[in-house]
């Protein structure tokens, strides 16, 4: 499966595998894998790994193990164009410093509303006395008394004209304020993205079940009793585990999938592919 002038993508998980110090059994154990599974990828034997699409599933687990660029070997694998890729290593991720723990920045955040809070209302506080003291005290002003003037010379008297009742006026009729018509804008429907895979697992034993999409969302995690099925509906890759495999058969898309590959005593785990 290699193309001529470039190593082997066997030789490429070795050697990368190797110049971290890591063994067979350690990469076989996080990778939740047998032995010769991961010396079948080692020695470029694909085909000993079931179908093309649990190959290429299994290269691209070990290739992120490894901090390799999963792409760059796929693009070389049976199934993909011919065109030639180059194989780049990935940047080791950089190490978690103490300082960024989600633990200690929830620990700060509740120091500072421990101290920000009682502060916080002291000022508040401080405000509203202030304000009340400044609306409640009146200002004080000199009051002058009015000079004092003598009294004005009396006038005679007048008769008051006579007095006539106003003619009543009647009422103003309110004028009925006309309905202002409201457009009734129609529902719009929420798009649904469509699901471009299913997976169908039938049951005849008691079995356990957990499936993710590309999306890690997990689609299916349940224990499932003898007799039944499931559905799973998402977007490939899926990642899949299913306990008593041996007396499960699963379908992909209505293709039928084989599970003997995959079981490590009577657990099932895999990555499906498109």
């Amino acid at each position: 499966m290699s193309e001529s002038g470039q190593s082997p993508i066997g030789k490429i998980l070795r050697e990368a595998r190797e110049e971290q110090g890591m063994t067979l059994e350690d990469a076989a154990a996080r990778l939740r894998l047998m032995h010769r599974q991961i010396e079948a990828m080692e020695t470029d034997d694909f085909e000993s790994l079931g179908q093309t699409v649990f190959a290429r599933g299994f290269v691209r687990n070990y290739a992120r193990l490894l901090g390799l660029a999963p792409e760059t070997l796929l693009a070389r694998m049976e199934g993909a164009p011919a065109e030639p890729t180059a194989v780049s290593h990935a940047e080791p991720p950089l190490p978690r410093s103490w300082l960024s723990s989600p633990w200690l920045i929830l620990l700060l955040l509740g120091l500072l509303v421990v101290v920000a809070a009682p502060v916080a209302l002291y000022l508040w506080l401080n405000s509203e006395g202030e304000d009340g003291l400044g609306t409640h005290v009146p200002s004080v002003a000199q009051v002058r008394p009015p000079p004092v003037t003598a009294p004005p010379a009396a006038k005679p008297v007048e008769a008051p004209p006579p007095i006539t009742q106003p003619a009543p006026v009647p009422p103003a009729v309110p004028e009925a304020a006309s309905p202002v018509p409201v457009e009734a804008s129609a529902p719009v429907a929420p798009e649904t993205p469509a699901a471009s895979g299913v997976l169908h697992i039938e049951f005849g034993e008691e079995s356990w079940v957990e499936i993710k999409d590309a999306s890690g969302r997990m689609l299916v995690r349940q224990l499932y009793p003898p007799g039944s099925s499931v559905d799973a509906n998402g977007h490939p890759p899926f990642d899949v585990v299913i306990g008593n495999a041996g007396q499960a058969r699963m379908t992909y898309n209505s293709r039928p999938i084989d599970l003997k590959p995959f079981i490590a005593v009577t657990v099932a785990r895999f990555t499906l592919e498109e």
